[in-house]
This record gives C-alpha cells, sequence and structure tokens, in this order.
C-alpha cells in the first residue's frame, strides 16, 4: 500500500507492528541494547516497511527474523492500520497485526534478550514501549485487550 502524502507534503514513515499470542498469552519481547530505541522496553515484533512493500508478507518476515516462528505456524487474526503522531511530531501508519502463534517456542535474534508469553493480569508493572498499548486495543479482542491495556505501564518513547 502506497502512502498519500500528509498536508505538509511529507510521507509518512511506515513499520509493521506483529502481536503474537498463544493459548490466551500475548507474546512480548524486550528490546535489546543493540535496538536505536527503546531499550529495555517491553514491545511486540516491529520493523520498517520498505516503500511499496507488503505490509502482511514484511510482518511475517519481520516475526521469522525477529522470533524464528515460521508463518506456517501463524494465523492472522486482525490487522489494523493506525496513524500515530511521533515526538518530532512525524505521522507514523502503523500495519498492526495479530497472529495466533501454534507454538510459543521462539529464537530471538540480536533485536531482543528476552521474550515471556503473559496471560491478562500478568502485565502489570512491565515498562512498554509507549505505542504497544494502542496497538492491543486496536487488533486484540475487545475483552482481551481492555485487560491488558488497563494493566500496562509505559515509558515515554518515539513511535518506532
Amino acid at each position: 500500500m502506497a502512502s498519500k502524502p500528509l498536508a505538509s507534503g511529507r510521507q509518512p514513515r511506515e513499520v509493521v507492528a506483529a502481536l503474537l499470542t498463544h493459548g490466551g498469552a500475548v507474546g512480548l519481547f524486550r528490546r535489546s541494547a543493540c535496538v536505536s530505541g527503546d531499550a529495555g522496553c517491553w514491545h511486540c515484533i516491529t520493523g520498517f516497511l520498505p516503500p511499496g512493500g507488503d505490509a502482511l508478507v514484511q510482518a511475517l518476515a519481520e516475526i521469522d527474523e525477529e522470533a524464528g516462528i515460521a508463518s506456517t505456524q501463524l494465523q492472522l487474526r486482525q490487522r489494523r492500520v493506525l496513524a500515530l503522531a511521533g515526538k518530532d511530531g512525524s505521522t507514523w501508519l502503523v500495519h498492526a497485526f495479530h497472529f495466533e502463534s501454534a507454538t510459543d517456542t521462539v529464537m530471538l535474534n540480536w533485536e531482543h534478550d528476552a521474550c515471556c508469553w503473559l496471560a491478562p493480569g500478568e502485565f502489570a508493572g512491565l515498562v512498554t514501549v509507549s505505542w504497544l498499548a494502542q496497538v492491543c486495543a486496536a487488533v486484540l479482542p475487545a475483552a482481551h485487550a481492555r485487560h491488558v491495556v488497563n494493566e500496562m505501564t509505559t515509558t515515554t518513547t518515539e513511535t518506532t
């Protein structure tokens, strides 16, 4: 999907955000010290969408790369596009996805140093990327999203 220029004439930045669930638990990934932003914060799988790229194809590639879960192990449950404001006033188009995973076994790459699968009621006290709650609210079933979002503690970070 090609994005349209904003009123400012600038192209929005586009990313994919893939939220994984397995048996009712949400998979969260702690960003490592090797990434350029939000190190130490918990998040879903994310990545930049190349210009003209297919968001679904990119999301599946990011999941395979960052968590070692093949597309054959995933079932798409929901997708939405969110327009979020960055700290610098830029607009980010977030292609958000919810996938149910047939496995909870992950193989992390350098972008994350830990993974956990949490049921509603287990999110309290986690420091998350600021926009994770918006992704959860957009793609998780409403009852599940309410529990998860209400428990999250966020840190002020830029959208990426």
